[in-house]
């Protein structure tokens, strides 16, 4: 069996939590199920040589365990998001396409605190609008396929809470 069809069943598996992280409303359960995703996605960017997907997801999983416990200051932001672009000057080894990973990270690091899921839910959006580039690239085409699937159900998760909202103001 190839080494990219191996990473592909790989990344479906965390592919498949990432969709459901679409669903959920609360900042502590995205979180954590984003940090399983993580992980499961690293490994199969790892096989197929995304090695700026790996540190994006590394550093992203130490991020989000200090944000289950409090609100990251500035400072600690901008230290994980400094890691990330160091560690991505001196490793990348996919060109311009390689820094895609690290912006959508960078971008959910400084967004991280927000108390409103919206926001959260609009910032996985873009992220993984750029995911989508750099997986179907790579050839991680089930995770591709599940990027765009995660864009649209976190839009669904924002008109959904958005009803909620309606439904109680009324």
């Amino acid at each position: 069996m190839s080494i990219t069809v191996i990473a592909n069943i790989i990344s479906f598996v965390g592919a498949t939590l990432m969709v459901l992280l679409g669903l959920l409303k609360s900042r502590k359960q995205i979180l954590v199920v984003q940090s399983f995703v993580f992980a499961i996605l690293g490994a199969s960017n790892l096989l197929l040589g995304g090695i700026s997907g790996v540190i994006a997801n590394g550093v992203s999983i130490v991020r989000n365990a200090f944000s289950l416990k409090r609100d990251l200051p500035m400072a600690a932001k901008l230290g994980f998001v400094a890691v990330q672009i160091i560690l991505t000057v001196f490793f990348n080894t996919n060109g311009l396409l390689g820094w895609l990973p690290v912006i959508a990270a960078c971008m959910f690091t400084l967004a991280i605190d927000s108390k409103n899921p919206i926001v959260l839910k609009a910032v996985i959006i873009i992220g993984q609008a750029a995911w989508a580039l750099f997986d179907f690239v790579l050839m991680n085409y089930s995770a591709f396929v599940f990027d765009v699937v995660a864009v649209i159900t976190n839009a669904l998760g924002i008109v959904f809470i958005l009803r909620d909202r309606k439904a109680v103001n009324s």
